[in-house]
C-alpha cells in the first residue's frame, strides 16, 4: 500500500491578506466608554466614594466574580475606606507544632512582604497559630515564605491558609482568646 502524499500548503498572497484587512476595517465599532455619561468633574471621585456609580459596578462583582480589571479596585477601595474597617485586608494563617517553627515562620513572613503580625495563639497540644494581615498579594507571598521557613526547621508545619477578604462577622473569632497555658 502506498502512503498518501501530504497535501500542499495553501499560501496566502498579499492581495488576499489585504482584502481581509480591508473587510475588517470597513466594519464600524462603537468604542464609547460606559463611564462617559458621568460628568468629568466627578470621574476622579467615582472610584472612591460615589454612590450612584458604585452599585452598578458592584452588582456584577458580587454575583459572578468575573469582572473587568477596572471595576475590581473601585469596589475594594470602597470597602476598605468605609469606617476604617479591615474587611478588605487579607488574613494569612500558619499553624505549627511547637514554638520554634512558629517563630521562624513569623520571622520569615514579616521579612518576605509588607504584612503585619497580628497575633500568635497557643491552640493546645503544642500547636501554635501565627496570623498576619496585609494586601492579598503580600499575604500570599508571606505565607508561602513562612511555610517554607517552617519546613526548613523541621516537621513543624501543620497548615497554611489565606483568606482574601474575611467577613466582618469573622473578626470577633480572630481576637486572641487570652487563655493561659498551664505550667
Amino acid at each position: 500500500m502506498a502512503t498518501p502524499s501530504p497535501s500542499p500548503r495553501r499560501r496566502t498572497t498579499r492581495s488576499s491578506a489585504a482584502s481581509r484587512t480591508t473587510a475588517a476595517s470597513a466594519k464600524t465599532v462603537d468604542v464609547t466608554p460606559v463611564a462617559s455619561e458621568d460628568p468629568p468633574a466627578s470621574a476622579p471621585a467615582a472610584p472612591t466614594d460615589s454612590t450612584p456609580s458604585t452599585p452598578a459596578k458592584s452588582t456584577p462583582t458580587s454575583g459572578g466574580g468575573s469582572s473587568a480589571g477596572g471595576q475590581r479596585p473601585a469596589v475594594k477601595s470602597a470597602s476598605t475606606s468605609s469606617g476604617g474597617s479591615v474587611q478588605g485586608i487579607a488574613l494569612g494563617m500558619i499553624e505549627t507544632r511547637g514554638v520554634v517553627p512558629a517563630i521562624e515562620a513569623a520571622d520569615a513572613m514579616t521579612k518576605a512582604a509588607e504584612v503585619s503580625l497580628i497575633c500568635r495563639e497557643f491552640v493546645g497540644g503544642g500547636y501554635v497559630t501565627v496570623m498576619v494581615r496585609g494586601e492579598t498579594g503580600a499575604v500570599n507571598a508571606a505565607v508561602r515564605a513562612g511555610a517554607d521557613a517552617c519546613e526548613r526547621v523541621g516537621d513543624g508545619l501543620v497548615a497554611a491558609h489565606i483568606i482574601a477578604r474575611p467577613h466582618t462577622e469573622v473578626e470577633p473569632a480572630l481576637a486572641s482568646s487570652g487563655a493561659l497555658r498551664r505550667s
